[in-house]
């Protein structure tokens, strides 16, 4: 193995014997020089040898001030350093030097056969020392892959118990609720008049719309948490996104008798991602619609502040108190209560909703005060 080694004294002569014993170890032909311990720093700032040997007594920057300046550096303070020395040979220096953290000590006149010992027994150290520290590092890699791996884990536990959990709470119940329909339409007992059929039927459209909505944020939720969705920008035209969104929930609308209001400019463009933007225009929309009783307003409203678009959508629903305004986003206590005509859901749409926003750096946010209605507005940058 070929090694970079320097040689640190002012006596030229002693530069040339050293250089010759090293020469004779077979360590390669990297041997560099330095009359004292300054020039020695600029040189190893270029070069980083594997080995110093430096003698202590030397003017301007004697050998031990050269090794305390190396120990200082987070770069050298790992190159092995053997002090040379023929007057500071007492036990005092010796324990200085090797407090100061001098790796192996040479008493002049050395003969060659010591030389040549603590030379190679310095070098095989470092290179074990190198070896268990590069050993060190990929099992601190090893173990930083395995905690993210457990993360993922525990992420992908939780996301089986929240979907096992709406499952089982909220596609269970309209489930049996057309079970019960299914057993009453096949009982050829019980004689059904046109009125009652409409009103079953229509249960079951309600029923199977409620599923459909939860499994349409259930799969989009689930595909949010398993990978960093990427987003898929495009210029997007709000008035066009409300309008075909106020147009899916017509029947509803209708049948709530609710008026309904698209304040948000024909020509106003974002730039973003459509399907992120519809699906929470949609989500707020049906939440609105579920919260707003017979005869209500509903509203979508659309401001430029500074560097963002607020889009908001506003009802002259039930409203919400304080407690319920806390909790609204939170994720252990996602909300199923009940609409003004008895529509269900999971609260899993608003909290997808935030997510979803927050991952287009933006925010969500909502005001609402019982029997005057809520606001939801949520808030994207604008980018060109």
């Amino acid at each position: 193995m070929e090694y970079s080694i320097l040689v640190v004294d002012d006596q030229p002569e002693n530069i040339r014997f050293i250089s010759i014993l090293l020469k004779e170890m077979e360590l390669g032909n990297k041997i560099y020089s330095a009359p004292n311990g300054k020039v020695a720093l600029g040189l190893i700032e270029k070069i980083t040898p594997d080995l110093i040997l430096s003698d202590w007594g030397m003017p301007e920057m004697d050998g031990l001030e050269l090794l305390k300046a190396l120990k200082a550096s987070h770069k050298t303070k790992d190159i092995p350093f053997i002090m040379i020395s023929a007057i500071k040979i007492d036990a005092a220096s010796m324990k200085e030097s090797f407090e100061a953290g001098v790796h192996d000590y040479l008493k002049k006149p050395f003969d060659k056969l010591e030389f040549v010992a603590r030379v190679t027994a310095t070098l095989k150290l470092q290179d074990a020392y190198l070896k268990i520290k590069k050993n060190g590092e990929e099992i601190a890699n090893q173990a930083l892959l395995i905690s993210k791996q457990h993360e993922e884990l525990q992420k992908l536990n939780m996301l089986k118990d929240r979907i096992f959990s709406i499952i089982s709470h909220d596609v269970r119940a309209p489930l049996a609720t057309l079970d019960g329909l299914l057993e009453i339409f096949s009982d050829e007992e019980i004689q059904l008049d046109e009125k009652e059929l409409i009103g079953y039927v229509g249960t079951v459209k309600t029923e199977l719309n409620s599923i459909q909505s939860l499994m349409d944020n259930l799969l989009y939720w689930a595909k949010s948490q398993l990978a960093n969705r990427e987003m898929s920008k495009t210029d997007v035209n709000i008035n066009e996104v409300t309008q075909e969104i106020s147009e899916l929930f017509h029947d509803k609308i209708v049948k709530k008798s609710l008026d309904f209001y698209n304040h948000a400019n024909s020509n106003t463009t974002i730039y973003g991602d459509k399907n992120v933007i519809s699906f929470v225009i949609r989500n707020l929309f049906a939440n609105a619609i579920k919260f707003t009783p017979i005869g209500g307003r509903i509203t979508v409203d659309l401001k430029v502040i500074e560097d963002s678009v607020v889009i908001s959508v506003i009802d002259t629903g039930v409203g919400m108190d304080k407690e319920v305004l806390d909790s609204i986003f939170d994720e252990d206590m996602v909300s199923t209560q009940k609409g003004t005509s008895g529509e269900v859901g999971t609260g899993l749409g608003l909290m997808l909703c935030k997510e979803l926003i927050e991952q287009n750096k933006g925010s969500l946010s909502v005001k609402s005060e019982i029997g005057k209605g809520s606001t939801f507005s949520f808030t994207i940058p604008i980018e060109n």
